[in-house]
C-alpha cells in the first residue's frame, strides 16, 4: 500500500516508520528541515515541504496513494487547512489527527474518513489497523504477531467459523467473540454496547457488526482476509 503522512512529529514519524518497515511506501511530509533529514534513512521517503500551499500539495502524487495522514498536532491552523485541501482533492482515503476537543471537532467537521486520538491511538497500533482495515484494535505481542480485534468482513456474514479459514490454521487461533447489541440508555438513546463470548464453537454464525478476537501471525490473517 501506499501512504502519505503529513507532519513527521513524534507520531508521524513513529507511524511512518512502523509502515515502511512494514514492507509499506510511504511519503513523509514535514516543513522542518531537521525532521525530514533525520528520517531519510527511516521513511521510504521524506520531502520538506509546506503543504498549506496548494502549488506545494499539487506537487504530490496524491492520487497514487491509498491513504493520506494528516498528523500535524501542534499547529492548529496548519493541520485543519491541509485536512481542508486534502479533502476537496478527493483523496482515497483521509485520516485526520485530532490533539483537544476543539481540534477533534474542527477535523470532524471537515468530513474526514477517520479521526486519531492521541490518547487511544498509538503509531503501532494505527500501523496495524490501516494495512488491515477490518481491525478495531490490536495489541502487538512481537513482530510478526499481535491480539487483534477484527470486525467481521461482509463476505464473511452468515457464514459458520469454520467456514471462513480462521479456524484452520495453525499460525492464528480464535480466543474469543465479541457481539454487539444495541441497547437504550437510561434515557432511552439508543447505544452499542459489546459482549464477549470466550466459548467460540467452529459452528457459531457470524454476524454483521460482530467481531473475532484473534492472536497470531498478522500475514497469516491478511492472507485469509485477502483470499
Amino acid at each position: 500500500m501506499k501512504f502519505l503522512v503529513v507532519g513527521l512529529g513524534n507520531f508521524g514519524a513513529a507511524l511512518s516508520m512502523k509502515l515502511t518497515s512494514m514492507g509499506h511506501e510511504v511519503i513523509g511530509v514535514d516543513i522542518n528541515m531537521s525532521k525530514v533529514e533525520g528520517l531519510k534513512d527511516r521513511i521510504t521517503h521524506t520531502v520538506a515541504m509546506d503543504l498549506t500551499d496548494l502549488q506545494n500539495l499539487n506537487s504530490l502524487p496524491l492520487k497514487e496513494m491509498d491513504v493520506v495522514v494528516v498528523a500535524i498536532g501542534e499547529d492548529f491552523a496548519a493541520s485543519v487547512l491541509v485536512t481542508a485541501l486534502l479533502k476537496q482533492m478527493k483523496v482515497k482515503k483521509l485520516i485526520g489527527r485530532a490533539i483537544n476537543d476543539t481540534h477533534r471537532t474542527v477535523i470532524e467537521a471537515l468530513g474526514v474518513d477517520e479521526l486519531l486520538l492521541p490518547e487511544q491511538d498509538s503509531a503501532e497500533k494505527v500501523a496495524k489497523r490501516l494495512t488491515i482495515p477490518q481491525v478495531e484494535n490490536s495489541y502487538e505481542i512481537c513482530d510478526e504477531s499481535a491480539m487483534l480485534e477484527l470486525r467481521i468482513p461482509q463476505r464473511f456474514y452468515y457464514q459458520r467459523l469454520s467456514e471462513t479459514g480462521f479456524t484452520r490454521s495453525s499460525n492464528l487461533k480464535v480466543v474469543a467473540y465479541v457481539h454487539v447489541e444495541n441497547e437504550k440508555s437510561l434515557l432511552g438513546h439508543a447505544r452499542k454496547v459489546k459482549k464477549l463470548e470466550l466459548d467460540v464453537h467452529p459452528d457459531i454464525e457470524l454476524k454483521p457488526g460482530d467481531h473475532l478476537i484473534l492472536i497470531g501471525n498478522v500475514k497469516e490473517l491478511k492472507r485469509i482476509l485477502a483470499r
